[in-house]
């Protein structure tokens, strides 16, 4: 008798889910990803900033460095969110697996409950975000609100009661394949729903940092420049000094004005403001550094 032949082996696309994931993070590197992402939120939290007071934040010339460090302060948040998200879920699913084998052998009307009442409230949630994306208004995707967590958590819930169903029943109600990628699909929309609300999360962290910002703009060091050429268009809050008598030779820089506060030095450019900076009323002056402008920096007590 000749030996049975091996099965061959499982293709690729048969791998378990957790093997796909290990891939993708082997192929992305943990140090790339955490970079990029560091940088993008870096990006995001900063254009709110400045785009408060009406500055681009590609007219800044922030370098990948300072956007990385501006992530830095983003991120925090959103990381103790997703831990204690983590330590939830890991609570949620040792209870229903406790009340499962509590149940098991009985008429098991519990686990049925939490299965429904996992799937209903997946379906709520996903209802309110496809409300969110497609009814509201184009401003749900800086504003930070429930529906990229909706996205993200109602999909998981109605697989989580499928197979608490499954696991009821004593059989699974999808096939192996299809199950494998309805995980899939599942921690995508789970990805894509974090990703949102956490670049929502910046946007709102940048916009409370430019907030923020106004309010302290008195306690900041007083900005002096002394200018070759007249400053046209100056805000509310600025003094203009002339240097010198009218008619007076040898004097280099013959204009000064004082009341500025120093919103940031980017890019070769300064971008400066007044305390009394109001939106909607007052606007950024942006001076080159040049050889026709001197600074001078007074600080407040």
């Amino acid at each position: 008798m000749t030996a049975a032949p091996t099965p061959p082996p499982e293709p690729s696309d048969q791998q378990p889910v957790s093997a796909r994931v290990r891939h993708l993070a082997e192929a992305l590197g943990p140090t790339t990803l955490a970079t990029a992402l560091l940088i993008y939120f870096g990006y995001v939290a900063t254009r709110a900033r400045y785009d408060y007071f009406g500055v681009p934040v590609d007219m800044t010339g922030r370098s990948n460095q300072g956007l990385m460090l501006d992530g830095m302060e983003v991120v925090f948040v959103p990381a103790a969110m997703i831990f204690l998200g983590v330590m939830a879920l890991v609570a949620i699913h040792a209870l229903v697996t406790w009340v499962l084998a509590r149940d098991a052998g009985g008429d098991a009307s519990a686990a049925l409950f939490l299965a429904y009442g996992f799937v209903l409230v997946g379906v709520i949630l996903i209802g309110e975000a496809l409300i969110g994306m497609f009814v509201q208004s184009s401003d749900t995707s800086v504003k930070f609100g429930i529906v990229p967590l909706a996205l993200a958590f109602g999909p998981a819930a109605v697989a989580y009661g499928v197979w608490i169903y499954g696991r009821r029943r004593g059989s699974p109600l999808l096939s192996q394949r299809m199950a494998r990628n309805g995980v899939m699909c599942v921690l995508a929309l789970g990805v894509a729903g974090l990703f949102w609300a956490s670049t929502q999360l910046a946007w709102a962290y940048g916009r409370g940092r430019g907030e923020e910002d106004v309010t302290a703009l008195g306690r900041r060091p007083e900005v002096v420049i002394d200018s070759k050429e007249p400053l046209e268009g100056l805000p509310t809050g600025v003094t203009p000094i002339q240097l010198g008598r009218p008619g007076e030779s040898g004097r280099e820089y013959r204009h000064r004005y004082r009341g500025f506060r120093l919103l940031l030095a980017s890019g070769g450019r300064l971008f400066l403001v007044t305390p009394q900076w109001q939106l909607g009323r007052d606007q950024t002056i942006v001076l080159p550094y040049a050889d026709d402008i001197r600074v001078q920096l007074i600080p407040q007590p």
